[in-house]
């Protein structure tokens, strides 16, 4: 397989490509959140339905919901972080041959052999690769015509990373 595409890789294609490499990615952000909120009203009810107020219950539990209503704007920074280098549209340039994947953006450039690969999926349009150890890289699937397309997915079939 060699492969060699250019593409421009612009802010919105970044966070779809996020979205499709991460799909509970908005689960992680609310439902923490609203378990924090639950857990920090009901921690305030609680230290105030004595005569007197709690000042400990109302400490943790100002704090519990202090930490539920912060908790979504903490990851909307993390990933925002995350996708900085993507502000500004750019060109992408990825070789993809028997041994490895690269890919090229301005400044940076990436290569990885496919042993380092656990598995590659079409996820939303974009080829999403997991990596072994940690973390997902993706390239959208429109980005291949369709031969290049078949010899993608022949390649990744053959070296048994190709999912479904």
């Amino acid at each position: 397989m060699d492969i060699s595409i250019s593409f421009v890789f612009t802010p919105e294609m970044a966070k779809q490509s996020y979205r499709a490499c991460y799909p509970s990615a908005p689960v992680a952000r609310w439902l923490p959140a609203g378990i924090y909120v639950v857990l920090g009203v009901l921690a305030l009810t609680e230290a105030l339905r004595g005569a007197e107020p709690d000042p400990v219950g109302l400490a943790v539990g100002g704090v519990v919901l202090l930490l539920g209503l912060g908790w979504p704007v903490l990851q909307a920074r993390r990933i925002t972080r995350r996708l900085r280098a993507y502000t500004e549209p750019g060109t992408t340039r990825l070789v993809l041959t028997d041994a490895e994947y690269a890919a090229e953006v301005p400044g940076r450039t990436t290569t990885l052999l496919w042993t380092t690969f656990k598995n590659v999926a079409l996820v939303r349009g974009f080829w999403v690769l997991k990596i072994a150890s940690e973390g997902k890289v993706a390239f959208p699937a429109n980005a291949l015509d369709a031969s290049q397309t078949e010899v993608f997915r022949a390649a990744m079939r053959e070296k048994g990373l190709l999912a479904r």
